[in-house]
């Protein structure tokens, strides 16, 4: 695994780490609000399958003209994407 790779699978495991915390620290009523959120944001999604396909390859597309030692601009090509498919209204786990 290259320098960068593993960087890079430390931050997102970091990151995973600290949403899971912040997840489970949460009220019932705020994680059940945020699983409902997911559940129905994924189904919509899933709905529009085509267009979620679409957007999907233009940012992996963006990801990939990045080249590989630009870890940190695809990360953030990753955390725009997210935002626009779940884009959340209220900030769960910030």
């Amino acid at each position: 695994m290259s320098k960068t790779s593993t960087i890079t699978a430390i931050i997102l495991g970091a990151s995973i780490g600290a949403a899971l915390l912040k997840f489970y620290s949460l009220p019932k009523e705020e994680k059940d609000a945020l699983m409902d959120y997911l559940k129905k944001t994924t189904n919509d999604l899933l709905d529009n399958a085509e267009s979620t396909v679409e957007k999907v390859e233009q940012y992996m597309d963006e990801v990939k003209s990045k080249g590989d030692s630009a870890w940190v601009e695809k990360i953030y090509v990753f955390k725009k994407m997210f935002s626009e498919l779940y884009g959340f209204d209220k900030k769960y786990l910030l």
